[in-house]
């Protein structure tokens, strides 16, 4: 059956495939009992061959038909559906875990809400999944996944190795990029803190220097009045000295006596 189903669709090769295949042979068998049960059914709908044989399902061919009445009317059938039947009946409630009993059962369902109230506390830093909770209580077996019925295959011993490592070298990446960028905080912190000094450091040398140049400037502005100053004295007293002595005594008179 596989193969005609790759006959008739395009199927991925690899791992993909393998999972695939799995999906559809297990759905095959369910839908193959569910047919085969309801097949029974319309066989026990009627009380003589005759009539099962004009009433044959739409999607049987006669002769498998044929076949299938002569099934489910042989001894060997008979024996062993009256025996499921009688078990069935000795059952008060319907049990559908397997060959776990409903002790276990019972305690496996308080294992996992407690362990879903735990996940729902703040302290947790790594919550696990449903499929890890379900796995944690119910244990795990190759192939299959217990509670998540048909279509769920649990990953494999390589799968969860690649995943270890992984995470493993995700954690180390990113803890090697974390402290790449704080080494690269930190040099741009001191690269701040030399910036912020060399220009106060710089800003001080031009104050100073300006200073310094003020200084200077008004020296030299001193020190200008001060020759000017002195020229203007020089040339008077030239003058004084080049009057006659009439003159000269009335001009000291006039300046330097009280």
């Amino acid at each position: 059956m596989w193969y005609k189903v790759k006959d008739k669709f395009e199927v991925c090769d690899g791992l993909r495939e393998h999972k695939l295949q799995g999906f559809v042979i297990s759905t095959m068998q369910r839908l193959f009992r569910a047919w085969n049960a309801r097949l029974h059914n319309c066989y026990s709908a009627y009380s003589t061959d005759e009539d099962r044989l004009s009433h044959r399902p739409e999607d049987v061919e006669l002769e498998d038909w044929k076949y299938l009445v002569k099934y489910f009317g042989s001894e060997k059938f008979k024996v062993v559906s009256e025996r499921n039947r009688k078990n069935r009946e000795k059952q008060i409630t319907k049990h559908s875990c397997g060959t776990r009993s409903f002790a276990e059962v019972e305690e496996s369902t308080g294992q996992l809400q407690q362990l879903v109230v735990e996940q729902q506390s703040e302290e947790i830093e790594h919550r696990m999944t449903r499929d890890d909770i379900l796995s944690s209580v119910l244990g795990e077996r190759s192939g299959y996944v217990r509670g998540k019925r048909y279509g769920k295959k649990p990953p494999k011993k390589t799968q969860i190795q690649q995943a270890d490592i992984e995470a493993s070298v995700s954690s180390a990446m990113e803890s090697m990029h974390q402290e790449m960028q704080d080494n690269m905080d930190r040099k741009l912190q001191e690269e701040r803190e030399q910036m912020t000094t060399d220009l106060k450091r710089n800003m001080e040398e031009d104050l100073q220097k300006n200073l310094e140049e003020e200084r200077e400037h008004m020296k030299g502005e001193v020190d200008k009045m001060f020759q000017e100053q002195m020229a203007a004295i020089m040339t008077r007293m030239q003058q004084v000295l080049s009057l006659a002595p009439e003159q000269f005594f009335s001009f000291h008179c006039l300046f330097f006596l009280p």
